[in-house]
């Protein structure tokens, strides 16, 4: 309270023209505070806001394409084979692929999985099958064991498969 009476004396002491000069420049600092810190700022994150606007509808698009492809997805693997043909599924995929003459064993487990056994498998062959399995048709891996060979590239495989649907709990490749 004595900072304001004190302030409103000395207000009273100027002159007329000394309080409109104060006024006046009190005005001018104010409008040059808003300038620096609202309106330029503003205009800068307008200007900002502008550049990356259609780079965000661009992607909004995409998610909005992937969003429609992740249903149709999901609705193709719905339809997938089921648990039963799960074993004849895999011998059928794996005959198609370069390591097709290396399995071994591709057997039916009473769980509604299927264990498979290959040997000098090349590992890139490997996880291109595994990704079409999963995207493909919903099997995915429960669990997998892979040995290297002495042989760059090659690998020992024992793996665990469940079909579309079936929780995969185990080490995926």
């Amino acid at each position: 309270m004595k900072i304001l009476r004190t302030v409103a004396a000395i207000w009273r002491e100027w002159s007329p023209r000394e309080r409109t000069v104060l006024l006046a420049g009190a005005t001018l600092a104010l409008t040059a505070a808003l300038y620096v810190f609202l309106w330029a700022p503003g205009m800068a994150a307008r200007k900002s806001l502008s550049v990356s606007l259609p780079h965000l509808r661009a992607q909004l698009e995409d998610m909005r394409r992937q969003h429609t492809e992740v249903v149709s997805v999901r609705k193709e693997l719905a339809a997938a084979p089921r648990q039963g043909d799960l074993a004849t599924l895999l011998r059928a995929s794996a005959a198609q692929t370069p390591f097709g003459s290396a399995l071994e064993r591709i057997e039916a487990l009473p769980d509604g999985k299927v264990r498979m056994q290959a040997g000098s498998v090349p590992f890139g062959a490997w996880l291109a099958w595994i990704e079409s399995l999963q995207r493909q048709l919903g099997v995915r891996v429960a669990s997998c064991r892979i040995i290297a060979l002495e042989q760059p590239g090659l690998v020992r495989l024992d793996a665990t498969f469940t079909g579309a649907g079936a929780s995969a709990g185990g080490n995926s490749p």
